[in-house]
């Protein structure tokens, strides 16, 4: 049976310390509420959409109330502990990455991201004066995540991404468990409306089901977000042998 996963208390909306960044483009260049409903849901559309917005990408989900990476972090030190060495994957301009060192993680964190603008963020990120990733890699998340041995990781995580994976659930959830050491972790959210009988049946073969949230709020304050099927669960998942 899945165990109901009862999440820390919300907070009010996060506050992050931004990367360094290029000034060459205007904020007003490009219109992320619009460009993140109208996008395709696929790695293509992401490389479009995040690779235009990576720029003003923080400023814009912390308006929106955007809570996953914080909430996200603080379930993998609660399950796994802060010396978890942690795949970020599709780990974008590094917010989640952040804020797992925020919440305590000290072992080796490696993101991955198709987006070669936000990595390159992430690259520069730092939390007590320390860079937040171990290692960044360019990875189409949908493919063999070559960058990565067997049985590396205590924990994965994937933050507001698997959105933009649900064509090749099977690779995805497969390289998850391959990464993974036994009995790691999988922390992931995914929207209500993407929460297909495909995607559970691939889920649960590569993974037992530890926890699952009630339903969250996504981006509460997104004016184009609204409704259940626009609301999150998080996910805890066990390796299967």
């Amino acid at each position: 049976s899945v165990v109901q996963l009862l999440l820390p208390t919300q907070r009010p909306t996060m506050t992050v310390t931004a990367a360094p960044r290029s000034r060459s483009r205007s904020p007003a260049a490009f219109e992320a509420a619009s460009a993140l409903t109208a996008g395709s849901k696929t790695p293509q559309g992401a490389v479009d959409l995040y690779d235009k917005w990576a720029e003003t990408y923080d400023k814009s989900v912390t308006e929106w109330g955007y809570e996953a990476p914080r909430v996200s972090a603080e379930l993998v030190v609660a399950e796994a502990g802060a010396q978890a060495n942690v795949a970020d994957v599709g780990c974008g301009t590094g917010l989640s990455g952040y804020e797992l060192r925020k919440a305590g993680i000290t072992g080796d964190l490696v993101g991955l991201d198709i987006s070669q603008e936000s990595l390159g963020i992430a690259n520069q990120r730092r939390h007590n004066s320390k860079e937040v990733y171990t290692h960044t890699h360019p990875a189409d998340l949908c493919k063999p995540l070559s960058p990565l041995k067997d049985g590396e990781f205590d924990v994965v995580t994937c933050v507001g991404t698997l959105t933009y994976l649900q064509d090749a659930y099977d690779t995805v959830f497969s390289e998850w468990r391959r990464v993974l050491k036994p009995k790691g972790l999988c922390i992931f959210t995914h929207k209500k409306e993407f929460q297909s009988t495909e995607f559970r049946e691939v889920m649960e073969k590569y993974f037992e089901v530890k926890h699952i949230s009630e339903l969250m709020p996504y981006l509460p304050k997104h004016p184009e977000f609204v409704g259940e099927a626009n609301m999150i669960n998080y996910f805890v998942l066990v390796r299967r042998d």
